[in-house]
């Protein structure tokens, strides 16, 4: 499969476009992560807390 990466005239808006929704899709993935790492870790806080309170 082979992809024309000739964008003729409007390459100066298309190229910058692509190029800033790479950016967002890779932050919303990053955030994405990021929060469930934090739920995760607080999630194991409250457990460890619960578990210390039921002994």
């Amino acid at each position: 499969m082979s992809f024309d990466f000739d964008a003729g005239k409007y390459a100066a808006y298309l190229w910058p476009a692509f190029a800033i929704s790479a950016v967002a899709f890779a932050w919303l993935i990053a955030d994405s992560v990021a929060g469930a790492r934090r739920w995760k870790q607080q999630a194991e806080r409250l457990q460890a807390e619960l578990d210390e309170l039921s002994t």
